[in-house]
C-alpha cells in the first residue's frame, strides 16, 4: 500500500456508545486508524458533516440495522487520500476527495463512495 510518510497508529474521532442523547452523547476519542483492505482507501478528514440521517441513525430509527456501537457518526466527508489499497487504481496519495458514507451498507465497516475534487 503507498502511504506519505508516516503513518500514525491512532486517529480522533468523534463517537457515542447509546441512542439517543443528542449532541451531549458525543465524545471525542483517540482510536485506532484502520488497517485497509486491498480495495480500500484511507481518507485524512478535512471536513465533515452531520445531517439528518446521522440524527436518525443516533435517535435509534435505523433499529437493528445500525450502528454497531461504539460508532461514529458522519455521512460526508472532505479530505485527502492518506492510503490506497493495493488493488485501487482510480486514486493515488494525495488526491482531493469528498466521500458520501454508507454506513448501512455493511454490519461491522463503513462503506464509501469516493470522488475526485
Amino acid at each position: 500500500m503507498a502511504t506519505a510518510g508516516i503513518k500514525p497508529s491512532t486517529m480522533r474521532a468523534v463517537q457515542y456508545s447509546r441512542y439517543s442523547g443528542g449532541g451531549a452523547s458525543l465524545k471525542f476519542v483517540e482510536i485506532p486508524v484502520p488497517s485497509l483492505k486491498k480495495d480500500q482507501v484511507l481518507i485524512k478528514v478535512e471536513a465533515a458533516s452531520l445531517n439528518p440521517a446521522d440524527s436518525k441513525v443516533q435517535r435509534g430509527l435505523l433499529r437493528p440495522f445500525v450502528p454497531r456501537f461504539p460508532f461514529i457518526p458522519v455521512t460526508d466527508v472532505a479530505g485527502e487520500i492518506a492510503e490506497v489499497g493495493s488493488a485501487v487504481s482510480e486514486f493515488k496519495v494525495g488526491d482531493k476527495v469528498v466521500a458520501a458514507l454508507k454506513f448501512w451498507v455493511t454490519s461491522n465497516r463503513q462503506i464509501f463512495i469516493v470522488h475526485s475534487v
